[in-house]
């Protein structure tokens, strides 16, 4: 089969990541890149000279591709995607998908007219333990989901960045719950905060509500440790996931029996041994691209749908909202 030909717009560190794993999968022809530091950047990448090199990311689309990854900063998404998607190119667009709501819809509205794939990559979705844990759940082992928790911390801030840490790194696991639970998140609470000299926050706490499920969110770049968890919580037992060393552990366990009355009672639970799990180990992104590439032949539809990527991006955003509605709440009863 021909392979597709795709270029790259973006060649910051996800950038080079797509570059080298485009460069390792047969379902593409890595024909072109782009960046405004080409000159810089480009010195930096081996075998830069093979491939077409534009400092303007829109003359990419006079080099006949078929597909293309945008990777640049954040406010940057729509206006890029839209070009190459008015003209059918297939788009895979880092999360998040836009800067706002009313942006990332008008771009989804852009695909769907021009019947071109449009791929947001929350790449966790294709962690091979989320894999794991989605049939676990799809198996009816936990019982009822009552609460699922996620940390993602450490462990450095981007040097620039064009978002907070809410948008940057909690939305991976403000998505990731979306798809574990199929329902959309409504934020019922946040706190955080920037670092002194910082606009931007730094740390956030995210109470949220997925139907039924409670689920807490916790993102910053100040940890000295990477860390990156999710754990649930069912009627039936308790699930710790690893995304880095993509591990999933199972501990199984229920009420056996209540002793004594409504008002004072002791639950006798059953002893909970940890089960490991088999995961597939495997690249995520590679996957992703893998998976993009079957969306433009048609053999599969984006695993993450556009709307479950705009209904991430809304609850981060009215997370960020309402921290710094307090922040300027407290900032006004402080200074009297």
């Amino acid at each position: 089969m021909k392979p597709i030909r795709i270029g790259v717009v973006g060649l910051g560190v996800m950038g080079q990541q797509h570059v080298r794993v485009l460069r390792e999968l047969s379902q593409f022809e890595l024909v072109a890149v782009a960046d405004p530091r080409m000159v810089e950047i480009g010195q930096r990448i081996d075998g830069i000279g093979q491939l077409v090199c534009r400092i303007d990311p829109g003359d990419l689309v006079n080099d006949s591709l078929d597909a293309v990854v945008i990777a640049s900063p954040t406010s940057w998404h729509v206006e890029q995607a839209e070009l190459f998607l008015r003209q059918g190119v297939h788009v895979l667009v880092e999360k998040p998908i836009a800067v706002d709501v009313t942006s990332a819809t008008e771009l989804a509205t852009t695909a769907s007219a021009n019947g071109a794939s449009l791929l947001v990559g929350h790449i966790e979705r294709l962690n091979p333990a989320i894999d794991t844990l989605r049939t676990l759940l799809a198996n009816g082992d936990l019982g009822r989901i009552l609460s699922i928790s996620a940390r993602r911390v450490g462990v450095a801030r981007p040097a620039l960045p064009s978002t907070n840490v809410i948008i940057d790194l909690g939305i991976h696991d403000v998505d990731v719950i979306q798809m574990l639970t199929g329902e959309h998140p409504a934020v019922l609470g946040a706190s955080g905060g920037a670092l002194p000299g910082n606009s931007l926050e730094d740390f956030a706490f995210l109470m949220l509500s997925y139907g039924e499920v409670a689920a807490a969110v916790e993102a910053n770049w100040i940890t000295p440790l990477k860390s990156r968890r999710l754990s649930v919580t069912g009627s039936g037992g308790f699930v710790d996931l690893d995304y880095v060393r993509q591990e999933v552990t199972v501990y199984e366990g229920r009420v056996n029996a209540v002793e004594g009355t409504k008002e004072n009672f002791n639950a006798i639970w059953q002893t909970a041994k940890p089960r490991p799990l088999f995961v597939e180990k495997g690249e995520p992104l590679k996957r992703e691209l893998a998976h993009f590439a079957d969306c433009i032949r048609g053999e599969s539809v984006p695993s993450v749908p556009t709307y479950e990527a705009i209904a991430a991006l809304a609850a981060c955003q009215d997370a960020t909202d309402r921290i710094r509605l307090a922040a300027s709440e407290l900032a006004v009863v402080r200074n009297g």
